[in-house]
């Protein structure tokens, strides 16, 4: 049986609320939720493993789980699952994917509304909501009630558009496949795709070709196409297996770097861009620009087609209609921060194993040493999260922290004499849980041990902006190890909204007390955002660049980060994880 990793990590979710639905082991639920985020940022299809015998490879999949998986690809179903998920009513599911709604509450609602069918369940609970009957659920009382309705809007009004991970992976492939061809010289993404956009709604390639009748045949030969919905001598557009809809444009290398221009956008900087060009007699269009005497000019580069406007070349994740056509023209557009620049990662979860507030890493460090000097890094900071604040005693957190740096620095030492050649160094930081009032999961003296410490929101995120602001610039200021501020806003693309806060007095005091905010690399947050970033550096704050690596896989996200960071007009000036190890261990002393 075919099924993509993702569809397998929404199976195991849907069991693991079936386990904690039905009082089973909490442990067993953990366990499945667990499987299922290893599942989901596998690189390799979890097929793929299976062919190969290797499914007992993958991260917190036991050996009970691996039969269960063998019988879902041999036979296309586990009997299993399918006994477990009909003990509760299939209208649940759905009511997961909006925020608020957690397993207990939507097994009520679909329970009590009798919403036995997954695929009518969300038209009826939007007719139940309004007629303003959510509160004849049990437990449900108004104000929840009514944070349900707000995310139910928010909920549609986000649908229909892919995280920046989701759709590089599919234009990625399909321009993979483009250049496969010997007629087709050059292929990118168009588009907010191609400026690095967090959530792109369209998909949109383009090609150079010479031979635009066999491009096209080329392009329709691509395995993943489903529907081909209409295709002419420049333009096609197909729907592929998975749903999404890609348009395919071709275009003469001679006229490569207009249509480029044109199509990569975004509307406002086109705008823009053709007033600037209007006032000196051009038009523009994806063919060229014409001037005052109908002459075409065709640019095979985009920064020969800027050039000609007498404009500096602008990065594509810059052309969001600000001010970076005045800066182009004034030659006073920032030297971007590229991947290269960077030269570590302080934001890392190793596989040592206790009792801790929140998901531990899989990875041995080796691996994660193993990633770093691949890439050339001088350092890596490993920032578990704190220890479980409530259950254990001072010297029982205290005892744990140690035992953590003994356990990682005996496999860095047995790495080093291993290898022989340079190792990254090693930081031993800490991810601390910022509380409701701002004090921290972890106590000061213990706090002392760490060589940093990042703060970070992982609760309380309806509370109102003076609550968070307050909270944050209190933890920010407990310690002078907690110089980082991870991952500010909290968001979750395309499933939770960025926290309220007065961002201006947290950039303000980050600014003045050399305080550093993260721009967490996962591509389900991109956190800050980039005008957040952009805002930030009005008031002199400095940048750390993290991955949040739960695994070793997850240390790829770095490009996410500094495409997010590139958006925000980052030049690596103002990112701390740009230093050498000398000048990086200065900052933290």
């Amino acid at each position: 049986m075919m099924i993509s990793n993702l569809q397998l990590a929404a199976l195991l979710r849907r069991v693991a609320v079936v386990f904690t639905m039905t009082g089973e082991d909490f442990f067993r639920a953990r366990a499945y939720e667990n499987a299922a985020g290893s599942v989901e940022t596998l690189e390799i299809p979890v097929s793929t493993l299976w062919e190969q015998g290797r499914l007992g490879e993958i991260p917190f999949v036991g050996a009970n789980l691996v039969s269960h998986l063998d019988e879902l690809f041999r036979t296309g179903h586990v009997r299993h699952f399918e006994s477990e998920l009909k003990q509760v009513p299939q209208g649940l599911f759905p009511l997961l994917t909006i925020r608020g709604i957690g397993a207990k509450t939507a097994f009520k609602i679909a329970s009590h509304f009798k919403l036995t069918k997954e695929g009518t369940a969300m038209a009826k609970f939007t007719k139940i909501i309004k007629s303003g009957r959510l509160t004849e659920v049990e437990g449900i009382k108004q104000a929840l009630a009514e944070k349900i309705t707000t995310s139910l809007k928010s909920h549609f009004s986000q649908s229909g558009r892919l995280d920046l991970e989701q759709s590089l992976a599919i234009a990625d492939d399909f321009t993979k496949h483009l250049l496969s061809s010997s007629v087709i010289r050059e292929a990118e993404p168009l588009g907010s795709l191609r400026r690095r956009v967090d959530t792109v709604g369209d998909i949109d390639l383009a090609a150079s070709t010479t031979k635009p009748l066999s491009a096209t045949k080329h392009i329709l030969a691509y395995p993943q196409i489903a529907t081909v919905i209409s295709s002419g001598a420049y333009v096609s557009r197909v729907k592929l297996k998975d749903g999404q809809e890609v348009d395919v444009k071709l275009s003469p290398p001679r006229e490569w770097g207009s249509l480029l221009q044109h199509y990569t956008g975004s509307k406002l900087h086109n705008i823009l861009l053709r007033n600037l060009a209007l006032d000196k007699g051009f038009s523009l269009s994806e063919h060229g620009i014409k001037d005052h005497k109908d002459k075409i000019h065709t640019f095979g580069t985009e920064e020969s087609f800027y050039k000609f406007l007498g404009l500096d070349f602008i990065p594509p994740e810059l052309r969001e209609g600000r001010d970076e056509i005045k800066c182009a023209t004034n030659h006073t557009l920032p030297s971007l921060l590229e991947i290269g620049d960077i030269k570590g990662d302080l934001h890392l979860h190793s596989d040592f194993s206790f009792k801790s507030s929140h998901d531990l890493g899989v990875s041995p460090l080796s691996d994660l040493l193993d990633f770093g000097r691949k890439n050339r890094y001088s350092y890596l900071g490993i920032s578990d999260h704190n220890p479980k604040l409530s259950g254990l005693t001072t010297s029982e957190r205290r005892k744990i922290l140690q035992a953590r740096t003994d356990y990682i620095f005996t496999q860095y030492h047995a790495y080093e004499k291993r290898v022989k050649t340079r190792v990254p160094k090693l930081l031993i930081g800490l991810e601390i849980d910022i509380r409701q009032n701002g004090d921290l999961a972890l106590e000061p003296e213990l706090i002392d041990l760490l060589d940093y410490a990042i703060v970070s929101i992982h609760s309380g995120f309806d509370y109102d902006a003076s609550t968070n602001t307050t909270r944050i610039l209190k933890a920010l200021s407990t310690h002078p190890k907690i110089i980082l501020l991870g991952h500010p806003t909290g968001r979750l693309i395309n499933h939770r909204p960025a926290i309220s806060a007065d961002w201006t007095a947290i950039f303000d005091y980050a600014g003045k007390n050399h305080k550093y905010l993260e721009i967490n690399s996962s591509p389900h947050r991109l956190d800050l955002p980039d005008d957040l970033i952009r805002e930030a550096s009005r008031f002199g704050a400095k940048f750390i660049i993290n991955t949040d690596s739960h695994q070793v896989s997850q240390m790829n996200n770095m490009r996410y980060g500094v495409w997010t960071a590139r958006r925000g007009w980052l030049s690596k000036t103002s990112v701390m994880n740009t230093l050498s190890f000398s000048d990086l261990h200065q900052v933290l002393q």
